[in-house]
């Protein structure tokens, strides 16, 4: 195995910050995604990588992807990966359509062992947050919800990307039964979940989404974060604006 191609892919990525930290550090490399492993072993490459793309059209989207996003796999050799010195380097292209957020990490059994996500252009959230935090929360909790142009900020000041990795529950109760889509009738509410890099970004240890509201006018919201089939993790309820369902 040549290395120097892998020395140069290092280099080129240590010289500048990472956009994400975990079991890996992720940095951005012109086109590319580069995983870094200062300490690694084998082991640490045997496990299946999982990268998710949201991107900035819908239409790039595949076929049925409605959570926001679209599938790579990634296997850690085959995508340019290589051991040397005690660490693991890994680059993987980013797809050719426009690229709005990132989400990847290792899973075995059907858990995450570790995942990162991170904005590519985090600048517009830093300015949703600004905006937000001059204003009072709707809601108070993990997250911090406020209220803005018909739409639901997300506001958590001291971040840690770990506290984005459940996913986001987001009911919404029109004021009128009819703007319900039929198949939600007998829930009695819409259900706009999320994952938080579809919608979010962290940045300078604060994080903040931006998630906007239906079109039709809104009675209330009930929205947290849950471990799915095991626990919420926070929840919070609040009025928007129309009082009771009709």
């Amino acid at each position: 195995l040549d290395l120097a191609p892998y020395l140069e892919i290092y280099a080129a990525a240590v010289a500048g910050e990472p956009v994400a930290r975990s079991a890996f550090d992720l940095y951005l490399t012109g086109e590319d995604l580069t995983y870094v492993k200062e300490s690694c072993s084998r082991e640490d490459t045997e496990h299946p990588f999982f990268l998710h793309i949201a991107p900035e059209r819908a239409e790039d989207l595949q076929q049925g992807r409605r959570r926001g996003f679209n599938s790579h796999p990634v296997d850690f050799f085959s995508n340019g990966g290589a051991l040397f010195d005690g660490k693991c380097v890994m680059r993987v292209a980013l797809p050719d359509y426009p690229v709005a957020a990132v989400r990847t990490g290792q899973s075995a059994g059907g858990e995450n062992l570790w995942s990162a996500s991170f904005r590519l252009d985090p600048e517009p959230y830093r300015a949703i947050h600004r905006a937000a935090a001059s204003t009072e929360p709707v809601a108070r909790s993990v997250f911090d919800v406020h209220l803005a142009d018909g739409a639901l900020i997300y506001v958590k000041e001291s971040c840690e990307q770990a506290d984005t990795e459940a996913r986001f529950f987001l009911h919404v109760v029109p004021q009128s039964a009819d703007d319900l889509p039929e198949e939600r009738y007998e829930y009695g509410f819409n259900g706009l979940d999320f994952d938080f890099f579809a919608r979010g970004a962290w940045f300078d240890g604060k994080c903040a989404a931006r998630v906007a509201l239906p079109d039709y006018p809104v009675a209330s919201v009930r929205t947290g974060q849950h471990v799915s089939g095991v626990r919420e993790i926070w929840e919070a309820e609040f009025a928007v604006g129309g009082g009771a369902p009709q």
